[in-house]
């Protein structure tokens, strides 16, 4: 009988557990190019160890958070990074959708080495 009290208040705490918290569900899209999705762009619940990345629809989730205030940052190589506030309920979904633009990047400089080879081996040679 003691066993089963244990069993019993073990599974409980685990079905409570389990209630706790909130989520957010999403989709991260190129804002420039026809809205496709983006992926494995980093989301990413600031000041916390929570975050994850967008799967090939651009879709992700993060599950099992504290409820509270909080800033979501989303970044993706070659693009501005977006950073807003959201609110994650108790046992609530916050749903969303964002679209990153890509950052404009400029080439000042271009250097180009060609290599020489030599009795002694291949250098390094800059053009004239």
């Amino acid at each position: 009988m003691k066993h089963l009290f244990i069993i019993v208040s073990l599974l409980l705490s685990f079905l409570l557990k389990a209630q706790e918290g909130g989520s957010i569900k999403g989709k991260i899209l190129d804002a420039e190019q026809y809205n496709e999705p983006l992926l494995m762009a980093n989301v990413v619940l600031k000041g916390t160890t929570w975050s994850t990345w967008t799967n090939f629809n651009g879709n992700f989730e993060i599950v099992d958070i504290i409820p509270g205030e909080y800033v979501l940052k989303v970044s993706f190589l070659g693009y501005e990074d977006l950073e807003f506030p959201i609110v994650v309920r108790n046992n609530g979904n916050t749903q969303i959708n964002r679209r990153l633009q890509a950052k404009n990047i400029s080439l000042t400089d271009v250097a180009e080495t060609n290599l020489v080879s030599t009795k002694n081996g291949t250098q390094p040679s800059g053009l004239k």
